[in-house]
């Protein structure tokens, strides 16, 4: 409770007085009603992305000469367990950002995170900003209900979930490559070569989140100290506010170590059960081991991590693809079981739109 306490004074302190606090903080709400871009420009943007992932399971499609009879050779069944384990991560994902709004000192029901994730997976998926665009609409709504001097650590309770999410599948991704070197040394020379250049570029990624993580110590060495003090003044204190959100959650390390963990060893294993559970209920296909696919997974969704797609669409559907066809599977089969899990995924999303549908509290802001 001290330190949770401590980050709101933190946050408080950093501004110079209710006016400022009030013209800062509602500047996203004033951003999302007079857009800073014309129209036009999103809808290009918009558009592209959306051609971007249309062209790429397209390409699937045409080149492995996927029919939609091909579809039905997969066990309904396992589309069914599909669905529960994507439903099943996501709801762990909440309990996780639940924790950490609790540790930044930030008033919030279960009930309440719980909804905002659901939210902000449906918005991920069907919104141009993909993941990025879910955490503006959770950031957006819950900020609403958010007493002044609370807001910041709102969003940053996200941001720091985002890292320990990006940390984790890092982690996984490295592990499961490591595990399965036997598997990747028989890959055609380009698919080998090209994966551990992604390990290679992972692994200098996973320094820069632990880097994060103690970046207020920069406060303390004095070349860094007079560049971060300029840019306080410009932004209203936000880079230190910033610095102790991170010193307070560092604090925490056992709670963040706990969540990476448990990301890295159950939730992104749960998240790959799609694939294999599709893979495995291919009609006549032989048996595939977990551990080739909780791989093929994790460097799918690394690449749907990429910005250029529509929510990860398409990206993350020819990254499984291709792996599938370095480890040996059919054409039928690196076509339909990616696509599949992407099906999967879009109706998951879309039945979390219940969740802000019948929000009731998304327009009456907390006094």
């Amino acid at each position: 409770m001290n330190e949770s306490e401590s980050l709101n004074n933190a946050a408080q302190n950093g501004q110079t007085d209710g006016a400022a606090v009030s013209s800062s903080e509602t500047a996203p709400a004033a951003e999302t009603e007079k857009p800073l871009v014309p129209a036009w420009k999103k809808t290009l943007k918009f558009l592209l992305k959306f051609g971007v992932s249309a062209g790429i399971l397209t390409y699937i499609v045409c080149t492995r000469d996927i029919k939609w009879q091909d579809f039905k050779l997969v066990n309904p069944w396992c589309i069914a367990a599909a669905f529960l384990a994507i439903c099943t991560q996501l709801s762990l994902t909440a309990v996780r950002w639940f924790t950490l709004l609790r540790a930044a000192g930030v008033k919030c029901s279960f009930r309440e995170a719980f909804s905002l994730q659901m939210q902000g997976m449906f918005f991920s998926q069907f919104l141009p900003g993909g993941s990025v665009g879910g955490d503006v609409v959770k950031a957006g709504i819950l900020a609403t209900r958010t007493p002044p001097g609370g807001k910041f650590n709102v969003v940053f309770s996200i941001f720091v979930d985002r890292l320990c999410g990006l940390g984790a599948l890092l982690i996984a991704l490295l592990g499961t490559c490591l595990i399965c070197h036997d598997t990747i040394a028989q890959f055609p020379e380009g698919a080998r070569h090209g994966l551990l250049v992604m390990c290679a570029v992972c692994g200098a990624l996973l320094c820069v989140v632990i880097f994060v993580f103690f970046s207020d110590l920069l406060y303390k060495v004095q070349f860094f100290k007079f560049f971060l003090d300029i840019a306080d003044r410009i932004t209203k204190d936000t880079f230190k506010r910033a610095a102790d959100a991170v010193a307070l959650y560092r604090r925490n390390w056992k709670l963040l170590l706990g969540w990476i963990a448990a990301t890295t060893l159950i939730f992104f294993p749960i998240l790959s059960m799609p694939v294999w559970l599709i893979a495995n209920g291919f009609e006549g296909a032989p048996h595939r081991g977990f551990l080739p696919c909780l791989m093929i997974s994790n460097v799918s969704q690394t690449i749907a991590a990429i910005p250029g797609s529509f929510g990860g669409t398409g990206t993350r559907d020819i990254a499984c693809a291709e792996m599938m066809t370095a480890m040996g599977f059919t054409d039928t089969e690196s076509g339909v079981i990616p696509i599949l899990v992407t099906m999967v995924t879009l109706l998951v999303a879309l039945s979390c739109s219940v969740f802000f549908i019948f929000d009731r509290g998304k327009r009456a802001p907390k006094a």
